[in-house]
């Protein structure tokens, strides 16, 4: 029944131009089509809207219909807010660690200023890691490739079998042989 119902919401979602509904709460959310992800966004309220559809018939029936426009809205909405909060929050997590920019131009570039920088900071920025790892100890090892994965200090500590304190201890440790390559 689950599978008709879910059905049923992509058929009403598609014929009867739902989809502005999904433009107007990425609208009223400030997320603009020039937006890398907005595709992304507009993909994950088409999804939400099946979601609301489902909740909303589980408890109400098809006479409440005209109930539903405001309710799909604001459930859509509430759900792309903590969507777009969490990989805000994630994204603040994945900053690297070091910044690196040249000022330096010339006029006979090959390629433009930007690009040329951008390559010059990514090797610099390898260059730095690969340095980095090879003076770390096997468990900082670890701390730096869970981490650059994403994974929180917490989860790390249960995978392998230690504690917290001793996850923070290996990237104070990280910091320490950091600060050592930079000061350089």
């Amino acid at each position: 029944m689950n599978d008709k119902i879910s059905t049923f919401a992509f058929k009403r979602l598609l014929k009867d131009d739902n989809t502005r509904l999904i433009h107007g709460v990425l609208k009223s959310l400030s997320i603009s089509p020039t937006r890398n992800d907005y595709q992304d966004l507009y993909q994950e309220g088409c999804l939400l809207y099946v979601e609301a559809y489902k909740h909303f018939f589980t408890t109400h029936s098809h006479e409440d219909l005209e109930l539903f426009g405001p309710y799909a809205f604001r459930r859509i909405k509430w759900r792309l807010l903590d969507h777009v909060r969490k990989e805000a929050r994630h994204q603040k997590h994945c900053k690297p660690l070091i910044t690196i920019s040249n000022d330096k131009s010339t006029e006979n570039d090959i390629y433009p200023n930007s690009l040329a920088n951008n390559f010059e900071g990514e090797i610099l920025a390898s260059a730095f890691f690969q340095e980095l790892w090879d003076r770390c100890t096997l468990q900082e090892q670890a701390y730096l490739a869970n981490r650059v994965a994403g994974i929180s200090v917490t989860k790390m500590a249960k995978m392998l079998g230690v504690s917290r304190q001793a996850i923070y201890k290996w990237r104070d440790g990280v910091i320490r042989k950091a600060k050592r390559i930079v000061a350089r």
